[in-house]
């Protein structure tokens, strides 16, 4: 790419007729400093970019157990739901056959008594 600029401002110098001199000596240290410092910047943005993407990694494994911990639970809790919410079935119909065979009982007492009552009323 220099080698370009530098065709470049050969080409530029000739069109205008003017003398181009390269630069001396006294500037290269400051372009080789200067790729230094971009070099070391990039190696320090890497690093910071590797350490960011490690703790990225470890929040999305943290984050996927407690996700994974939350659905386990939320599954033992539908199960302990389904079990109270046949428990309470089961009960309910318990105490509805109970109650039916009162009432079966009730009324076979009625009945009894109502034909005793018939009964003695046909003896007098």
């Amino acid at each position: 790419a220099s080698v370009a600029v530098a065709v470049a401002v050969l080409g530029a110098g000739f069109a205008n007729q003017t003398e181009v001199k390269a630069a001396g000596p006294d500037s290269s240290p400051q372009n080789v400093s200067s790729d230094r410092d971009i070099y070391e910047l990039h190696e320090e943005l890497w690093k910071e970019y590797d350490i960011l993407k490690e703790k990225l990694d470890k929040d999305q494994e943290e984050r996927e157990k407690i996700e994974l911990n939350y659905l386990k639970k939320l599954d033992k809790n539908q199960e302990e739901r389904e079990k109270l919410e046949l428990d309470y079935l089961k009960k309910l119909d318990h105490e509805h056959k109970e109650h039916q065979k009162e009432q079966q009982e009730q009324e076979e007492r009625q009945k009894n008594q109502e034909q005793l009552e018939r009964q003695s009323q046909r003896e007098v």
